[in-house]
């Protein structure tokens, strides 16, 4: 079985489906930040937490993957952006997970919205794409809402700041290895390797860092599982359809699940200056989507 140049079509773009799927995904993300915080919070290492949550993925997955392994295997002559993947994903978690444990999470992800500024400037040097000037204005306004938001600056610096800004570059180069990757690797495959290496390069030091996991954690970690492989399929599919430069403001959406699952959860209500920017932000995502379908 040899590996073909171009085995799959090149995806036809549909940008507002991938910005659709893009948001729907960074709504649903914050459910895995409240669990993910109460394990670190609980003492298991974010390593150990990741490579149970790959680990189940992978499972998950093994069956489809079986089924459609003539479409799937013939990756791994191409080791490289499968490494990249896997190894960018675990490095963006596991710093990310750690600054849950010294930050709140709004301010940890306010801090993890470099990512769109990290991505539009790859995507420009790495993938050749045209990043108009309103694209760079709906970023920029879009951060200054979550910094409305956020407010970090009130709390000041602290240097746990930085693990959210290095996590924010790790997914940046997840994405810009994924969509290079569109036409040749299909979303399961992405998905599938994806898991596979992160649990794999885990695997070490979760050995060494291992806690014993209850069945209150067990549930948690199963939730982080489902949501983890939910959110990345529909995150892969976005950047297939749409441009990486297009699909990259609408993390900012993420932000607004963050307040409703505070919301439903622990019955915290938004004051105004946050309603204002969560405002700014819905604006910005919808601006997107409209210059996306008008292409």
């Amino acid at each position: 079985m040899t590996l073909q140049a171009n085995p799959f079509p090149l995806p036809a773009s549909r940008p507002l489906t991938g910005a659709l799927l893009m948001c729907l995904a960074m709504l649903v993300v914050p459910l895995a930040d409240v669990a993910a915080k109460v394990l670190v919070q609980g003492g298991y290492s974010p390593l150990q937490t990741t490579f149970q949550r790959m680990g189940i993925g992978t499972l998950v997955l093994l069956p489809l993957v079986w089924r459609r392994r003539e479409e799937v295997l013939p990756h791994l002559r191409r080791p490289f952006p499968i490494l990249l993947m896997g190894g960018s994903i675990l490095a963006a978690i596991t710093t990310y997970v750690l600054a849950l444990d010294h930050l709140p999470i709004a301010n940890t992800l306010a801090l993890s919205f470099v990512q769109p500024f990290f991505i539009v400037i790859l995507s420009r040097l790495f993938l050749g794409e045209t990043v108009g000037l309103l694209r760079w204005l709906v970023l920029l306004v879009g951060f200054a809402a979550v910094l409305m938001i956020i407010r970090p600056a009130a709390e000041g610096f602290q240097a746990a700041s930085i693990l959210p800004l290095l996590s924010g570059a790790c997914m940046a180069v997840y994405v810009i290895t994924i969509r290079k990757g569109a036409g040749r690797m299909s979303a399961l495959s992405a998905t599938f390797y994806t898991h596979v290496v992160a649990a794999s390069l885990a695997a070490p030091l979760a050995v060494v860092l291992w806690k014993e996991v209850g069945a209150a954690e067990w549930l948690l970690i199963l939730e982080l599982s489902a949501i983890g492989l939910a959110v990345q399929f529909l995150i892969i599919k976005a950047y297939e359809l749409g441009e990486a430069s297009l699909i990259a403001p609408l993390g900012y959406v993420e932000m607004v699940g963050a307040i409703l699952a505070g919301w439903w959860f622990f019955n915290e209500f938004p004051d105004s200056v946050t309603i204002i920017g969560t405002l700014v932000l819905i604006c910005c995502a919808l601006m997107t989507i409209w210059q996306g379908r008008t292409k």
